[in-house]
């Protein structure tokens, strides 16, 4: 099983460390992006399973960024921890609604971290599974479709044969 792929947005350099730091003991791929226009510059190349993305950035905001990413498709389905300094119901409340799935506060606690990002790729990992079977049972169904159309069209050249041939013995014993 490949390493987990984490993408820090944060404007300071600091918070990645911290970050970089409480997770060193897990073997995740932390990548790092300095605003939200580098973040969204380089999630097809990142490929992230996971974005810790904070709220407050210069340019386009946590939030903003956070409805960017929501707006394609294909990163859809990528959890988002929102990091924040802000303890405000109203802020957590537009992140929510923005698309974020979790939130965790500053200063950054390494259990909650942990537990966080852990529940985050656990969730990931039972989506991407999800598909995976998704898409074996398509497949799985458009090969015996295919299967039973040709049995069919076996079956229907065999009756035809089947048939003719004591309808060729009758129609030989009459002309007699």
């Amino acid at each position: 099983m490949k390493d987990s792929c984490i993408l820090v947005v944060d404007d300071d350099p600091t918070n990645f460390e911290v970050i970089e730091t409480l997770l060193e003991r897990q073997s995740y791929q932390l990548h790092y992006a300095s605003d939200g226009e580098s973040a969204l510059a380089v999630l097809a190349t990142v490929n992230p399973d996971l974005i810790l993305l904070d709220i407050m950035m210069p340019g386009i905001n946590g939030v903003e960024t956070c409805k960017a990413i929501r707006s394609q498709p294909q990163w859809s389905t990528v959890p988002i921890i929102m990091v924040t300094a802000l303890d405000n119901t109203l802020v957590l409340s537009h992140c929510l609604t923005a698309g974020a799935n979790d939130f965790i506060t500053k200063p950054i606690n390494s259990i909650e971290l942990q537990a966080r990002v852990r529940s985050m790729l656990r969730i990931k990992q039972q989506y991407d599974d999800i598909q995976n079977l998704s898409v074996l049972q398509s497949n799985t169904i458009s090969f015996l479709q295919g299967t039973l159309d040709e049995l069919r069209g076996n079956l229907a050249r065999s009756l035809s044969h089947e048939l003719n041939t004591p309808l060729n013995g009758i129609i030989g014993t009459l002309s007699l």
